[in-house]
């Protein structure tokens, strides 16, 4: 059987050579060949190996890309055995094509080298690339850098980058960047959600900020109160208080976002959709106010407790106008709310037909049964996705075409990579690409975002602090 890739893959045009790769079920096989069957009537590509696997040359594979494209072709795998080279003792086979849509844009991802919690301490064990997915040598673009930062989004015309930054043990930092070749971060560029209400002695983490399409707001959760569990899996966290906020960077002004600002409930993740005039949220019913703590998190014992008075957390998608600022009345996103489950981190499609979100059981944070969900903009019929590999789906951002999605998980390494899916004008998503080639083999890959620029737009980010 073909471990990958899967059955009806669909290849980006930019792609390098991929590995692809068997499962020997007849021990009487030693040799293999792969023989590509193409509709061009030109023949067929042979390949022989020893191996269970086969990386083709550039040459190759660039080949059989351009006989595959726009149109499927089937790789067939035939193993014998070398002291009897004409009797077949094994066939599989898969369907494949390569898309005629290039994916036309870079990748900006975190890179962290495990374990998590000694990466928080170390943070030369954090680092930043920037490149095209073609590149067998992804560009690091950040490296050892003096503060941890993460969540990050771009304006619609890529010049502004907004990034949550711890800058001086401040949770609540973000900076806002004006991107050029050598994009340079200083304290000037630092903003703090505890500008909300700076009369208050609490603190926020200002968690998951994004940046509108035209550069003006900035929208994050405020007035938070997260619980962090640990399990087998990882360490986790989830919001159980806070509202959404605005930040106008034209006015340097902070204030909450009505029909998103309710204290009853826990008001999280916001998601500008293209045009700028909606946004998509993540909300659940509020924890109990007897946590009264003035950090943002829970203490090891008040998480243990208040887990100990639920089974799960589950959050709805709700969509509210942003009316510039004046919000208005939120209501839940029919499809992905008041279905049982937890539906979180939605990202609408740069030309605004669909969303893709996550669900899982409960929670939010490294869920071990998060999977990818694509529903229509306006709500709808909710659909898996067919590019989820086992185990954790997660961190996933649009092409600007519309057409692919990036995303991470595990299926080739016990540490998070980056997987890619082209995705149809129905919705229909194709089985992971693996980005292998993206990311180390000891790194875990996370936040990645496609930039609608070149690939040298961005050389490097220094941090002058």
């Amino acid at each position: 059987m073909v471990d990958y890739p899967l059955n009806d893959t669909v290849f980006t045009p930019e792609l390098p050579p991929p590995t692809f790769r068997w499962i020997n079920l007849d021990t009487w096989s030693d040799t293999w060949l792969l023989s590509f069957e193409f509709k061009d009537k030109l023949g067929r590509m042979n390949f022989q190996t020893k191996s269970t696997e086969m990386t083709f040359t550039a040459k190759n594979w660039e080949s059989i890309k351009e006989r595959s494209s726009g149109m499927t072709a089937t790789a067939h795998i035939f193993g014998v055995n070398h002291s009897t080279p004409t009797i077949i003792r094994g066939h599989t086979k898969i369907v494949f094509e390569t898309s005629l849509d290039k994916v036309g844009a870079p990748l900006l991802y975190r890179e962290v080298k495990p374990p998590f919690q000694e990466a928080a301490r170390d943070l030369s064990r954090i680092r930043w690339r920037f490149d095209s997915i073609s590149s067998l040598s992804p560009r690091i673009v950040l490296s050892n850098p003096p503060v941890c930062g993460s969540c990050h989004s771009f304006s619609r015309d890529n010049k502004c980058l907004v990034m949550d930054m711890d800058y001086s043990g401040n949770k609540g930092s973000f900076v806002t960047l004006q991107v050029k070749e050598q994009t340079v971060i200083t304290a000037d560029e630092v903003n703090t959600w505890d500008d909300f209400e700076k009369k208050s002695n609490k603190h926020t983490n200002g968690f998951l900020a994004r940046v509108s399409p035209d550069g003006r707001y900035v929208v994050s959760m405020v007035r938070d109160l997260f619980v962090i569990a640990y399990s087998s899996f990882g360490d986790f966290f989830f919001p159980v208080r806070g509202i959404l906020a605005v930040y106008d960077r034209k006015n340097e002004t902070y204030y909450p976002l009505p029909g998103a600002d309710d204290p009853d409930y826990v008001q999280c993740n916001p998601c500008w959709s293209p045009d700028g005039k909606t946004i998509v949220f993540i909300r659940a019913k509020a924890a109990e106010d007897k946590y009264d703590t003035e950090n943002y998190f829970m203490t090891s014992e008040e998480s243990l407790d208040y887990l100990d008075t639920i089974d799960n957390f589950c959050y709805d998608l709700y969509r509210v106008p942003f009316n510039d600022g004046a919000g208005g009345i939120a209501e839940p996103l029919k499809g992905a709310s008041n279905n049982g489950m937890s539906n979180f981190f939605p990202r609408y499609s740069p030309d605004g037909n669909w969303i893709v979100y996550c669900q899982a059981k409960s929670f939010i944070m490294v869920r071990p049964d998060s999977k990818l969900h694509i529903i229509p903009a306006g709500g709808g019929e909710s659909r898996r996705m067919m590019c989820n590999n086992q185990g954790m789906n997660s961190w996933h951002s649009w092409s600007p075409n519309s057409r692919w999605l990036v995303f991470s998980s595990k299926r080739h390494s016990p540490f998070t990579q980056l997987f890619l899916t082209h995705i149809d004008h129905e919705g229909r998503s194709s089985p992971p690409v693996s980005l292998s080639h993206m990311t180390a083999l000891d790194w875990a890959a996370n936040v990645p975002e496609f930039v609608n620029t070149d690939p040298n737009a961005i050389k490097n980010i220094i941090t002058c602090f």
